[in-house]
Order: structure tokens, then C-alpha cells, then sequence
């Protein structure tokens, strides 16, 4: 396997509406884009595709300081070199992550785009479907693809109308479990859970994220007052930094306190196990520095009894999508996986198949190899 060149570019994807949580609000989505081209022995070529969100505010990476790090970092290092083997490949990325100081650096963006690329196409020249990869990368009783996976769904802040017709919309579609961003007044963040749970009904598994709008003291009272709703887990309830106030917090609610601020590393994930910072982590690929980082995250996880959710960054097109879905049918015990909103959220899709979530909140597996998606290269 020879990798003939490797192109990275940024693309801007605007959005149908304002998306909005503590953080941040947006109408567009700048993400990052590699194409690798690989050449196999017999000649034939395959291209892979790869895809990630930088979030400034998540790992301090923004899109220009990703393309730097594809193109004189990453890019070098596999750029015309020849693989006799699979196994090379793998290696050769494992050591560029290494060599980049990415376990313990926020850079996930960056690399998890090259990553993919470089993974989709050996998908496609080994004849495999991307949910096959983790087992040939760390064969494990882990990776076992199913054929179909569950989503779940995620409302952003909004009016009450808004609110409504979305939660009733949600309902409809058969999202089981649905997560609401929180982090406004009390009064206000009470009354959107207290409207979930009255539309979604009794049998709903209802979520908040705060994404780090909470004192712990504003935490524990918010959680108190939301308790009689049933809350499952809250999601980023303090400042990332604050892994003492998590532990703090860990200890006294009933509630699942989620990480995902917090958890953009491979050294923090197994610090927040050290410091029983959590009982819950939130996996987004972009995040975390693509599919080798995120498997041993779920590993780390899975031995420390915590429990794993698969997130995904607001923007992504179907490239990213069809990533995180064969993740979430290599590894079927996630507790819930969020995403693929493309239609509704998206003016244009990078890809010519359809990535949305389908009706009754359920995805297969794609029939293809690699990613399972074609890209409209005129578009990219």
C-alpha cells in the first residue's frame, strides 16, 4: 500500500438554524477535511476520507491550527511511504501520535481527520467495513459489530414553543433517551425538564448537559431541583478544569455525572478514573484524536466500570457521521449515541447518501467498505 498524497482543506457547512448551549451558539460549522489517496500492489487506488470539528473552547485547536498540524506534523510521515502491511500502517500512525505528544496534548481534531482518512481507505483495500477495524487494530471481546444501532437525541436551548415542537417531534421519531441542554435560570431549566418528561413520558430516559455553566454549589442545588424528573445523568455540570469539584460532586448526587469538556485526552481520562472524577464518559471522536484514541478510552472505561456514551460535534457532515455510527456498531454497549442530524441541521451534506438519523431513531450498517459513504467531491 502506497500513499500517493494526502490533502487536507477546511469547509464551511451552514446551518438551516442557530444552534445554541452554554457555551457557545452557532449557525455554520468550519470543520477540517483530509482525502488520502492510496495506490494497493495490483494497481488499483482507493481514496479514504476523514473529517473533524475543532471546537477552540474544547481542546484550544482551531481550523487553521489543525491544517498546520495535517500538513508539516502528521502528513509527512505517511506521504509517499509504502506499507507492505496493514499492521505498518497502524504502527506508523500509533507513532505519530506518539511523537506528537497527543496522549497527553488537546490536539484530537488535528489528527482524528488524518486518522480517518488513512483508515477508510485501508477499509476499503482490505475489503472490511469500518465497524470491522477495531477488531483487526486491538482484537478484543469488545469489538463485536452488531447490524443496527440506537440513537438518541439532543434539543439545544430554545423558546418553549420550540422546545415543544421538538420534544413532541422527538417522540414521534422514537428517540428512547433524550438529552436537553441546560445551564440558564433554575426556573427555566426546571421547566424545559419538567416539559420533557410530561411529552416523552414516564418510560423516557432524560439527560441534561450543562456544558460547564455550573458552580458545584449551583450544581447540586440544580440537580435537587431537577431530581423529581427523573434525570439520569448531567453531562459537563462544572468547568473542565475542576476535576476536585467533580469527584465532590460524584460522591453526593444519585444522578451519573458525564465528562466531556474534561475528557479530550488520554492522561485526563485516566486521571478522572484516578480521581473518581465521573461515572460517565462522553466519547466524541473529533475530540479525542479519531478511532485508536476513542477505543482505548472505551477500554480504560470498560475496566473501571464507567459508563460510555458516543457523542458527536454539532456540524459534523456525513463523513464524520458514518464514522461515529460504525463505532457505535463495533462497540454496541454505549449507553447512548447522539448525532447524525444532518438533515434537519444541515443546508448541504458533504456526502451522497442519506446520514440523518431514520425514522424510529435505528441505523444499519452500511453495505459498502470503509466509511459506507460516497463524497460529492464537486461540493467538498
Amino acid at each position: 500500500m502506497l500513499i500517493r498524497s494526502i490533502k487536507s482543506q477546511a469547509v464551511r457547512l451552514p446551518f438551516r438554524f442557530s444552534f445554541g448551549h452554554a457555551l457557545a451558539s452557532r449557525n455554520y460549522s468550519l470543520n477540517v477535511l483530509v482525502r488520502v489517496q492510496m495506490v494497493l500492489e495490483d494497481g488499483r487506488e482507493v481514496i479514504g476520507w476523514g473529517e473533524s470539528v475543532p471546537r477552540q473552547y474544547v481542546t484550544g485547536e482551531t481550523v487553521a491550527s489543525a491544517l498546520a498540524a495535517i500538513n508539516y506534523s502528521y502528513a509527512p510521515a505517511l506521504s509517499g511511504k509504502f506499507f507492505a502491511t496493514a499492521q505498518e500502517l497502524l504502527v506508523c500512525l500509533a507513532q505519530i501520535f506518539a511523537a506528537n505528544g497527543l496522549e497527553q496534548k488537546p490536539a484530537g481534531a488535528s489528527f482524528c481527520a488524518l486518522e480517518l482518512a488513512c483508515l477508510d481507505a485501508l477499509a476499503k483495500a482490505q475489503a472490511l467495513k469500518f465497524c470491522q477495524l477495531p477488531n483487526l487494530i486491538a482484537p478484543s471481546d469488545l469489538w463485536q459489530p452488531v447490524e443496527t444501532m440506537q440513537y438518541g437525541g439532543v434539543v439545544p436551548f430554545g423558546k418553549k414553543a420550540i422546545l415543544k415542537l421538538i420534544l413532541e417531534a422527538y417522540k414521534k421519531y422514537g428517540f428512547k433517551t433524550v438529552k436537553l441542554k441546560v445551564g440558564g435560570s433554575l426556573n427555566e431549566d426546571v421547566a424545559r425538564v419538567k416539559l420533557a418528561r410530561q411529552i416523552l413520558g414516564e418510560d423516557a430516559i432524560l439527560r441534561v448537559d450543562a456544558n460547564c455553566a455550573w458552580t458545584l454549589e449551583q450544581a447540586k442545588w440544580s440537580l435537587a431541583a431537577l431530581r423529581p424528573y427523573r434525570i439520569a445523568s448531567c453531562e459537563q455540570p462544572l468547568i473542565a478544569s475542576d476535576f476536585l469539584g467533580l469527584a465532590d460532586l460524584t460522591a453526593s448526587v444519585p444522578e451519573k455525572i458525564m465528562v466531556d469538556e474534561s475528557l479530550t485526552t488520554l492522561a485526563q481520562a485516566s486521571e478522572l478514573i484516578e480521581r473518581k472524577a465521573c461515572n460517565a464518559f462522553n466519547v466524541r471522536l473529533s475530540k479525542v484524536g479519531g478511532l485508536v484514541s476513542a477505543m482505548k478510552m472505551v477500554e480504560l472505561a470498560s475496566a473501571n466500570q464507567i459508563e460510555c456514551h458516543l457523542g458527536a460535534q454539532v456540524g459534523e457532515s456525513g463523513i464524520l457521521v458514518a464514522a461515529q455510527r460504525q463505532f457505535a456498531l463495533a462497540y454496541p454497549n454505549f449507553a447512548n449515541v447522539e448525532g447524525a442530524m444532518n438533515l434537519f441541521l444541515l443546508k448541504a451534506d458533504l456526502v451522497k447518501e442519506g446520514m440523518t438519523v431514520p425514522y424510529g431513531a435505528m441505523a444499519m450498517v452500511p453495505p459498502t467498505y470503509g466509511l459506507g459513504v460516497t463524497v460529492n467531491e464537486r461540493a467538498v
